[in-house]
This record gives C-alpha cells, sequence and structure tokens, in this order.
C-alpha cells in the first residue's frame, strides 16, 4: 500500500496512516503493472508450486495474482472488505484461485506452521500493533519459513512528495529480530529494499 512519502528517521515507532481505500486504483493498474510488473520482483523470493504465500495488505490484488500463479496456494489478507473486494474482481478477472480472509494482523485464521512465505507489499509502516502482528506471522509460519517485507528505502526524483514512505533498512531489520525472527538478507528493487527474515527452527520441526 502506498501513501504519501515523508522522511523517515525513528517513525516505526508509530505507524503511518492508512492508505485509503478510495485511491485503490492508484495501487493496481495497467500502468503499473507495465511499468513495475509484480512478477519481476516476485522472481527474487524463489517461490515454488508447493508453496503457500500470504500477502498480508494485499488492497486491490498488486502482487495477489502473480503469486497466484507462482505459488501452490496464495491467501490475501486485508483490514479493509473495499481493497478485499477490488482483489477479488481482480483475481476472477484472471481466473486464478486465492483464499481470502479479513484481518489486521493481529488474529489470522490459520493453523499454526501453515504458510511458508509472507509478503507485506508497502504495508510494513501501517501496521498499527507490529510485535504482536510479527508474533501471528512467527505462527503461521513454517519452521524456516520467511518474511518478506518491501519498503521504500530510497528517496526518488520522480513525483516527489507521492509514493510510500522513506523506509529506515535498519529500523526494519531491528523489529523483526526483536520479534524473534533471524535476518536473512535484503535485496535492492528499485528505490525499494526487500527485507527478508525467518522463523527460527528447522525442516524437521
Amino acid at each position: 500500500m502506498n501513501r504519501r512519502e515523508h522522511s523517515c528517521t525513528g517513525t516505526l515507532a508509530r505507524p503511518h496512516s492508512r492508505f485509503s481505500d478510495k485511491l485503490a486504483f492508484l495501487l493496481n493498474n495497467s500502468v503499473r503493472r507495465y511499468l513495475s510488473p509484480p512478477e519481476r520482483l516476485l522472481s527474487k523470493l524463489d517461490i515454488g508450486p508447493r508453496d503457500v504465500v500470504l500477502d498480508f495488505g494485499c488492497g486491490p490484488g498488486f502482487y495477489t495474482v502473480a503469486i497466484a500463479r507462482m505459488a501452490g496456494k496464495a491467501i490475501g489478507v486485508d483490514v479493509s472488505q473495499r481493497m478485499l473486494q477490488k482483489a477479488r474482481e481482480h483475481v476472477q478477472r484472471n481466473r486464478v484461485s486465492v483464499e481470502f480472509l479479513e484481518s489486521d494482523g493481529r488474529e489470522i485464521r490459520l493453523a499454526d506452521a501453515s504458510v511458508n512465505l509472507i509478503i507485506l507489499g508497502h504495508v510494513f509502516h501501517e501496521i498499527e500493533d507490529r510485535p504482536r502482528v510479527l508474533r501471528e506471522f512467527s505462527r503461521i509460519l513454517k519452521p524456516l519459513g520467511r518474511l518478506a517485507i518491501i519498503e521504500r528505502t530510497q528517496r526518488g526524483k520522480l513525483l516527489a512528495g507521492f509514493g510510500p514512505p522513506i523506509i529506515s533498512e535498519a529500523e526494519v531489520v531491528q523489529e523483526v529480530t526483536q520479534a524473534g525472527f533471524t535476518f536473512a538478507n535484503t535485496m535492492p528493487h528499485g528505490k525499494d529494499s526487500i527485507i527478508v527474515g525467518r522463523r527460527p527452527g528447522s525442516a524437521d520441526d
């Protein structure tokens, strides 16, 4: 989810306001999909045909359809009913299968250790109770399951003042590791960073 851009030193202590449902068309449209294909970013995450992938804060489904085409099962989660409806319509037009859940992340109606990968596209900064949500992510992730947080970490020259806020990569890593995740790596993607953490454990757990 995108919103107006901010400088961001220490701002992860408090969540940014949530992107307006009325502007959902800005998040998922043919121009954005052409200029920044979701498949290009997702290809960096090695999604396999047996993976269960959760698109948290899926909004109107920008990443969701591409995830459904790569993964064994795709789950879209958002706090907004309107965003979920837009995502369902996008999924239906593209004839893929996605399970949708309404949640702010504090309680997600999925079984323990049932998800391989959780993706957050420009939404981590909007989460109100990040420690609790991160605990819930840890609960539903399989041992060694991954958490991929996409945030804008560099300021762009075009459309200054718009887009997601500028987030400190170090602050995201700090919050994720404090929640018990192991920091895996960071991958650059244009002005964004994909910050990846792993749930501790072993494949035999």
